[in-house]
């Protein structure tokens, strides 16, 4: 297992892109909202196609410009959705939040809960027509294939590798960021870590040298208990499943 001092020499960015230009609009909250592929054996598979349908680009307004990451949806009610990133995504931003998903559905977002230790954030949007990911209720253990899934700059990507070790947010901090033996790209920022079911078993959020890092999925729980404590409703429905399911 790796230290927090070891983690920060490791990992050379947090994988937002910050841009100048905004390329898309969407609309306020205010107002009315305007594939899962499986893991294969030996090494690291990398795949660019069809995107998840669950996992959407974020973009959050800041002065001059914009930072994009990545962002899954993790459970929706009648009205509303709620869609998982990281802190550091949302953190220096200034105007709208918004979120686009693959099928061209965009709504704005408002942020409801961040952790700055975890780097997780969970923001609500206008419900899509989207089915949520599931949130696996066991920690992944190590030689586990797991797969990480984000849109850089643009363009969506899954990448698939094994757990090699758990890491520490800092002293005092249980292990509970997996490490993948694979490496995400600038603007995979809080894209999801999936297990060979289709689970969410992490949300990432930075990389080097050929690994990524990520909070996994019983801290991803405890954050979404949390964050979710004043909406109930949304609350009830995130799908949590066994590994098993």
């Amino acid at each position: 297992m790796m230290s927090f001092a070891a983690l920060t020499k490791l990992l050379r960015f947090a994988l937002v892109l910050a841009v100048t230009s905004l390329p898309w609009a969407t609309s306020s909250l205010g107002d009315t909202p305007a594939e899962k592929k499986t893991a294969e054996q030996k090494p690291a598979r990398i795949v660019a196609g069809q995107p998840h349908p669950a996992v959407v680009r974020v973009r959050a307004s800041e002065n001059g410009g914009a930072s994009f990451g990545s962002g899954t949806l993790i459970g929706r009610t009648e009205k509303h959705g709620v869609v998982l990133t990281n802190w550091h995504v949302v953190r220096d931003a200034t105007g709208q939040i918004s979120v686009r998903f693959p099928d061209g559905f965009r709504s704005a977002a408002t942020v409801l809960e961040t952790d700055e230790t975890w780097d997780l954030a969970a923001l609500m949007i206008w419900r899509p027509d989207v089915e949520p990911v599931p949130i696996v209720d066991a920690k992944p253990q190590s030689g586990d294939r797991l797969t990480i899934a984000g849109y850089g700059s643009g363009t969506y990507r899954e990448a698939t590798g094994k757990v090699t070790q758990f890491v520490s947010p800092g002293q005092n901090h249980p292990f509970e960021m997996v490490e993948v033996d694979v490496e995400a790209r600038s603007g995979d920022s809080g894209g999801p870590i999936l297990n060979e079911s289709g689970q969410m078993a992490g949300v990432l959020f930075g990389s080097a040298e050929g690994h990524t890092n990520g909070s996994h999925s019983p801290r991803v729980l405890w954050f979404i208990k949390r964050a979710l404590a004043k909406t109930p409703k949304l609350a009830a429905s995130v799908v949590v499943r066994s590994k098993e399911d």
